[in-house]
This record gives C-alpha cells, sequence and structure tokens, in this order.
C-alpha cells in the first residue's frame, strides 16, 4: 500500500469501526489474525494488504471462520468455494474455517498458537462467546488483542490477554457455581 492508502486505511476507512483493526496492526506489526464473521469477505483483503507493508509476509498467517453457505438467509450469501478462490491470490498463508463461533475455535484453539489479533464481529450468540473465551488465552500470547464487536456499526472492544484470562476465570466461576 502507498502511503495515502495505508493513512486512507488507518484515519479513513469505512465502516468506521474497522479504524482500530488497521491502527493495531500499524502499531504492533501484527502478522497473524484469526477472523470470526466474514461479513462479504473484503475486509480480510484489506487487513492482509495493510499487514503486508508492516510485517515480514514470510509470516503473515490468516484464518477466518464463518458461517458460509449455512448463512440464514436474511445474511448476505457468503460462499465457501469462493471465499476459497479469492484467498488463492491473497499472498500469506490462509486457512477457512466453516462453523459457529464456539465449535470453530474449539477445533482450531490448540493448532493457532501465538495468535497477534483475533477478530469477532457482531453476529455471534453472546452464549457462544462466553462458552469460547476459555480457548482464547491458549491462542493469545502477552502482546495480543482481541476485538469483540457485540452489535453491528459499534466500536470493536480490544482485549488483551489479560482481559481475557479474566473472563475465562469468570465464566469458569459461574459455570461451576451453575453446576452445584
Amino acid at each position: 500500500l502507498s502511503f495515502f492508502g495505508q493513512l486512507s486505511l488507518s484515519m479513513f476507512s469505512k465502516p468506521v469501526t474497522d479504524r482500530v483493526i488497521y491502527k493495531l496492526i500499524k502499531q504492533n506489526q501484527f502478522e497473524s489474525f484469526v477472523e470470526v464473521g466474514l461479513g462479504d469477505g473484503s475486509r480480510l483483503e484489506r487487513i492482509i494488504q495493510f499487514a503486508l507493508t508492516y510485517s515480514n509476509s514470510d509470516n503473515l498467517r490468516y484464518t477466518g471462520v464463518d458461517r458460509f453457505d449455512a448463512r440464514p438467509e436474511e445474511q448476505s450469501p457468503l460462499r465457501l468455494i469462493d471465499m476459497h478462490k479469492k484467498m488463492k491470490s491473497i499472498p500469506a498463508k490462509t486457512q477457512l474455517v466453516p462453523g459457529e463461533l464456539e465449535p470453530a475455535i474449539r477445533r482450531i484453539a490448540n493448532s493457532h498458537l501465538r495468535i497477534d489479533m483475533v477478530i469477532l464481529s457482531a453476529g455471534f450468540q453472546e452464549q457462544q462467546f462466553a462458552n469460547a473465551v476459555m480457548f482464547y488465552p491458549r491462542m493469545m500470547h502477552s502482546g495480543s488483542k482481541l476485538l469483540v464487536q457485540r452489535q453491528s456499526n459499534e466500536p470493536f472492544e480490544v482485549l488483551t490477554r489479560l482481559d481475557v484470562e479474566r473472563l475465562a476465570a469468570q465464566h469458569e466461576g459461574k459455570s461451576s457455581r451453575q453446576v452445584a
């Protein structure tokens, strides 16, 4: 990306809520990403392009988790096969994981270690997030960020690994009280 392209993404990108993503990539030189809820699939290309300007392209990793073909009818369609075709041209190690938030994170948590940024876009159920929160700390390192957008067009909540560990402990405490 040119200087103006970088400036445009970090300062003027639409939707406004995405600006925090690009600012964090620039500040931290992030190279590994897990994004849950791909929307129309266009943000992943911008994330990769932006990360390439600040990192070593040999290490760039991106995993996209989405319901893809199983999306409800009221959501815009995003076919898994089309996303695979799109990702072939992206200069990074990429992977697509079909499924809902909780089971998909359970499947990839042990193979996706030391992820720099995990992005949870609006559209997930709060209970799925709560059930999956215990898996995020094992995916993260001390400088990682978890970005959570609970409602469309709301800003992302930026959580550190320590914040996520606290959330996981709170959820574990609630689960054990419910069992007792």
